[in-house]
C-alpha cells in the first residue's frame, strides 16, 4: 500500500494576470479574455480540463474589471439563475459575464430550452491540457514554494512519468517534500525516481 502524506494547507496563490503562465495551450484564451471589453458578445464560456487555468483566468479577469461576474463550474449552477444572469449581461445590465466549466456547453445537462438556446450562441474559448512549456515552470515554482531549488532533470523526469495534471502534480510535490524531510533525504533524481516507483506500486 502506498504511504499517505498530509496535503499542503497553506493559503492558495493570488489569481492575477501577472502570475499566470502563458503557453501554447492557453494563449488564445488568454488573449481573448484580455481583450475585454472589446468582446464580440458580453458573455464568454471558457472550458477545459481541471488544472488548465480556467479559475485563474476567471478570477484575474473579475479582479481587473468592474461590474463583471465570473461563474466557475457553470454546468452545475441553478439553470434559472444562470439564464437570468446571462440575460442581464446580454441586456447590458452587466458589463461582462464569464462562465467556466470542464465540459463544453454541449455536454452540460441543461433542461431549460431557453438556456440551451442562449448557450448555443455564446462565444466559447477552450483551454487544452498544459504542455511542457507550462508544466515545467509550474513544477519548479511548486518546489520553490517548499523551499527547494530543483534541477531540470528532476522536473523532466516527473513530467514524463507522471500524470500531466496540475492539481495532481501539486499533491505529488507535497508528498515528495514530506517524504524527503521525514527520511532526511536530499531531493535528488535518484530519490524522486525511487519515490515514484514506490507510490505507483
Amino acid at each position: 500500500m502506498s504511504d499517505q502524506y498530509p496535503l499542503d494547507l497553506s493559503p492558495s496563490p493570488k489569481f492575477i494576470f501577472e502570475n499566470f503562465i502563458e503557453g501554447k495551450s492557453n494563449q488564445i484564451a488568454l488573449k481573448s479574455i484580455l481583450a475585454f471589453p472589446e468582446w464580440p458578445a458580453p458573455v464568454f464560456i471558457l472550458h477545459g480540463p481541471e488544472g488548465s487555468g480556467k479559475t485563474h483566468l476567471g478570477e484575474a479577469w473579475q479582479a481587473s474589471n468592474t461590474d463583471v461576474i465570473f461563474l466557475d463550474d457553470a454546468a452545475g449552477l441553478d439553470e434559472d439563475k444562470l439564464f437570468a444572469m446571462t440575460n442581464q449581461a446580454l441586456n447590458g445590465e452587466l458589463s461582462g459575464l464569464l462562465l467556466a466549466d470542464r465540459q463544453h456547453p454541449d455536454q452540460w445537462p441543461v433542461k431549460l430550452p431557453d438556456l440551451r438556446s442562449r448557450l448555443n450562441y455564446i462565444p466559447k474559448l477552450e483551454i487544452s491540457e498544459p504542455d511542457n512549456d507550462i508544466l515545467e515552470p509550474i513544477v519548479r515554482k511548486l518546489f520553490e514554494d517548499t523551499g527547494r531549488s530543483i534541477k531540470g532533470d528532476i522536473i523532466s523526469h516527473i513530467i514524463s512519468r507522471y500524470e500531466r495534471s496540475i492539481p495532481i502534480l501539486m499533491v505529488l510535490v507535497n508528498q515528495l517534500d514530506h517524504a524527503a524531510r521525514r527520511e532526511k533525504r536530499d531531493m535528488t533524481l535518484k530519490f524522486v525516481s525511487s519515490f515514484l516507483k514506490r507510490t505507483r506500486g
